[in-house]
């Protein structure tokens, strides 16, 4: 294959996953065709989500991985920059705000967020995002250290938080990005106090006493 062969089929699949990402954060995963997303890509050809990415999976695993990359390289970068005494905000730091930074610093509108909330509240493919973070060293290593810097709770109250973190992190990131979208995604700063704020909520959620009977 031609250099130029190779880099229109470059360009292809990245028009391909752009349109992909935004019409799933817009209507779901489930009600988003490969036609569809070739017709929204500027493609004749129906079947090219087939001919670039394969089955369904491997389009969904390639748009994580093109955001896995520049995200974990923002973990990367704030692990390092963690000093040797710590805290739990420091690890809630390095949990919440690369999302953040990655949607909060791009040159225009984004829909990872918005799609990240759309895939994980898919029973069908949510099993993918889970075997991409586990795959993060960064991730391993940030959500390792802040279970080491939590007060002893109970099996259950652990269980419970997590589940409110999660479900805090992933509406929040989404309900960050359409609103800078809406506002035309010039802005490339608000993301930072929006992150700390963030943070300041996660902490109380975790130290928060426990009810005992």
């Amino acid at each position: 294959m031609s250099v130029d062969r190779n880099s229109r089929a470059d360009e292809t699949r990245a028009r391909l996953l752009s349109a992909a990402e935004r019409l799933f954060a817009e209507r779901g995963l489930s009600a988003v065709s490969n036609r569809q997303i070739s017709e929204a890509a500027g493609q004749g050809n129906n079947f090219a989500v087939g001919y670039h990415f394969g089955t369904r999976s491997d389009l969904l695993l390639a748009l994580l991985k093109a955001h896995q990359e520049p995200i974990d390289a923002i973990r990367a970068r704030m692990v390092s920059e963690v000093g040797y005494v710590s805290e739990l905000r420091d690890w809630l730091r390095c949990l919440v705000q690369p999302q953040l930074e990655h949607i909060g610093t791009s040159p225009g509108p984004t829909y990872y967020g918005q799609f990240w909330q759309q895939f994980l509240n898919d029973p069908g493919s949510v099993e993918l995002v889970y075997r991409e973070a586990f795959e993060s060293g960064p991730l391993t290593t940030i959500l390792t250290e802040m279970y080491r810097r939590l007060p002893t709770l109970p099996e259950e109250t652990v269980r419970v938080r997590n589940l409110m973190s999660q479900s805090t992190l992933i509406s929040t990131f989404a309900d960050f990005e359409r609103s800078r979208n809406e506002l035309g995604a010039l802005d490339t700063t608000s993301w930072s106090g929006f992150s700390d704020s963030m943070v300041d909520g996660l902490v109380g959620l975790w130290l928060a006493p426990v009810t005992t009977d």
